[in-house]
């Protein structure tokens, strides 16, 4: 192990990212944290203090064809330490950049050719000194808009998470720049060259891997278990008894799986997936754990009992130990785990309407490894499945319904994934949850404790599902009015808010609206409960998109109706009425439980029923009849 400067550390090495490492990943944390450490390197007696940045793993690789030509220098692999030579080579780039003539006794052009990129004599071939491998999605990306290399043709599609974290570092570093005077320049460019140190250690064949990755730098972000895994089985593999081109193709196949992994996981720039959260719905599958998932923190200690020097001494299940570590245990595992990381990214991002539903309805663990266990047997994301565990996950959001629990569906998953059962088998279940009977009298009493609360939103407003209900009501209303044309979808499901027509806070413009129904109480001590339950109940809630309804405020209903006519199919069916009394409110009420009876096998009211389920109260419902 050697202390290099960054000027030692370029000298004659060429740096790649191989293409299973996951990509650039620091942010703007630790994008200042790095500055700040570099601005405060001091200068005492004219020198500059020496600054230790960390170690450095390399492994030497061979060039590619079109870069033997560069016979002088040496190719390596950087194994770890990739997120802190990425983050440097920017700074480098950015601060070479804007330099008229160079720094020190140095001309630009042979900075540019140590720490940046070396052309052969036509200037027509180059091999940058620091780059991903040609292979890695992300290396177009890397040079022609990091590097602003425009001979590198740009792919379609290149945007990521890793692409935008490498973005933001330029624009960092080019922002910080522009604010130094020549002087301070030349200085900040003598402290990273000449003061930042790197340990320098080469793997050899030998060495025991699994220490490489233990810990990220002090700067960087910590190991995910994913990462920590990774290196464990290409430890575990040197140890194998297998013969070496074995060992040389399974360490290959890690390396390759991780980079699949990796960027499926990345592949929405906007919603990068949680590493540790995937390995924990896949180990779910793979491993039966005591409770329907593994937590993230459960997934790490058990995949390290399946993957250490000795596996026998832990269960796979009870009275079953786990296998020894053998080529083919890691094979399958690689294999399987890599296969479920594109269909998980599938299930976060789909364009399938019944799967945004159901995880709309439930977004737990095991409703997602219950869709991750059927897609990984069938591509097809409409498959009828999916529509009774739509039917059945709504069911479990009437109050006092409740006919499945989450466990149910994870033991489904892990039979399906396992191939203990087919997925016609399940479908056979889920149809015998749909046809159960239930207990209307259940229903009556859990809608009347919505409104029970002393606190807080009350009445249907208080019903957790119920924006799924009025987005379902939605496309009953299309097609009852024969549209074609959406006015909402469900991917407008977080833009849409539950809002009341009557206003719950209403001023004089409702006066008649109210009162015609209020005035009727000569209990005064009712008459404050009338008004909430009016005011809360189901026909008086609608969905409006983009906070619509708070530019309406407490204007009159002649106001809203006008509004309403070019909104949603919610609001124009609430524009057809001339008033919004208590009976329109009522009525509309009604319409929409029968349309709930639609969704749920065997459920019928009487309209008795409907007015205890609409407004709970004995005594309000007494008035409404009169």
């Amino acid at each position: 192990m050697s202390a290099n400067n960054l000027s030692e550390l370029f000298s004659q090495r060429i740096f790649r990212i191989p293409d299973y490492q996951r990509g650039y990943a620091w942010g703007e944390k630790q994008l200042s944290e790095l500055w700040d450490d570099i601005d405060e390197i001091p200068v005492i007696d004219g020198m500059l203090k020496k600054h230790y940045t960390g170690t450095i793993y390399l492994e030497e690789t061979t060039p590619s064809q079109d870069e033997k030509w560069l016979s002088s220098f040496k190719f390596f692999n950087v194994v770890d330490g990739q997120q802190r030579l990425t983050t440097i080579s920017i700074l480098l780039f950015e601060l070479l950049k804007v330099t008229k003539d160079g720094y020190g006794d140095e001309h630009k052009t042979d900075l540019i050719t140590t720490y940046s990129v070396k052309a052969n004599l036509s200037g027509e071939s180059k091999v940058y000194k620091f780059s991903y491998s040609s292979t890695d999605k992300n290396y177009n990306f890397l040079l022609n808009t990091i590097f602003e290399d425009e001979k590198i043709i740009l792919q379609n599609n290149s945007q990521n998470q890793y692409t935008k974290n490498l973005s933001v570092a330029k624009t960092f570093f080019r922002d910080k720049i522009s604010l130094l005077n020549d002087a301070q320049k030349e200085l900040l460019f003598k402290k990273i060259t000449n003061s930042l140190l790197f340990d320098i250690r080469t793997i050899e064949k030998d060495l025991d891997v699994q220490a490489v990755f233990e810990t990220m730098n002090n700067r960087g972000k910590p190991l995910s278990t994913l990462e920590k895994l990774k290196n464990r089985l290409i430890y575990l593999t040197e140890k194998l008894t297998n013969t070496e081109e074995d060992k040389t193709g399974l360490r290959k196949k890690i390396n390759e799986a991780w980079g699949k992994i990796y960027l499926s996981l990345a592949q929405n720039p906007e919603h990068i997936l949680d590493e540790d959260v995937f390995l924990s719905a896949h180990l779910s599958l793979y491993r039966k754990p005591k409770a329907p998932t593994f937590s993230e923190k459960l997934a790490e200690e058990k995949v390290f009992q399946m993957f250490c020097n000795k596996p026998e001494k832990y269960d796979l299940e009870e009275g079953v130990k786990e296998e020894s570590v053998t080529y083919k245990k890691i094979n399958q595992y690689i294999i399987e785990l890599s296969k479920a990381a594109p269909i998980w990214y599938q299930i976060h991002n789909s364009k399938s309407k019944i799967i945004q539903k159901i995880l709309i309805l439930n977004s737990t663990k095991e409703v997602k490894i219950f869709l991750l266990s059927v897609l990984n047997q069938t591509s097809d994301a409409n498959h009828p499945l999916f529509s009774n565990v739509e039917q059945l996950l709504f069911r479990n959001t009437i109050p006092n319904i409740g006919l499945m629990s989450d466990s149910t569906l994870a033991t489904w998953a892990r039979s399906i994934y396992n191939k203990e059962e087919i997925i016609d088998e399940i479908i056979q279940k889920t149809e015998g949850l749909i046809n159960t009977s239930i207990s209307v009298p259940n229903i009556i009493n859990g809608f009347k404790h919505l409104f029970t609360y002393e606190r807080g939103t009350k009445g249907f407003h208080r019903w957790g599902h119920l924006k799924y209900f009025l987005f379902e009501y939605e496309d009953f209303l299309k097609g009852k009015a024969k549209e074609t044309n959406n006015k909402v979808t469900f991917a407008d499901f977080e833009a849409t808010s539950i809002e009341h027509i009557i206003p719950q806070h209403f001023s004089t413009n409702w006066h008649s609206e109210v009162g015609g129904f209020t005035d009727n109480f000569t209990d005064k001590d009712k008459l404050g409960q009338a008004q909430k339950v009016l005011l809360n109940t189901l026909g008086n809630l609608t969905i409006l998109k983009n906070g619509k309804n708070s530019s309406l405020g407490n204007k009159s209903w002649k106001d809203k109706k006008e509004r309403f006519r070019t909104g949603s199919y919610n609001e124009i069916d609430i524009s057809k009425h001339d008033t919004w009394t208590s009976i329109n409110i009522s009525e509309r009420g009604i319409e929409m439980l029968q349309f709930m009876q639609t969704k749920i096998n065997g459920l019928t009211f009487t309209s008795d029923e409907m007015k205890k389920i609409l407004f709970y109260d004995e005594y309000i419902i007494k008035v409404l009849n009169n």
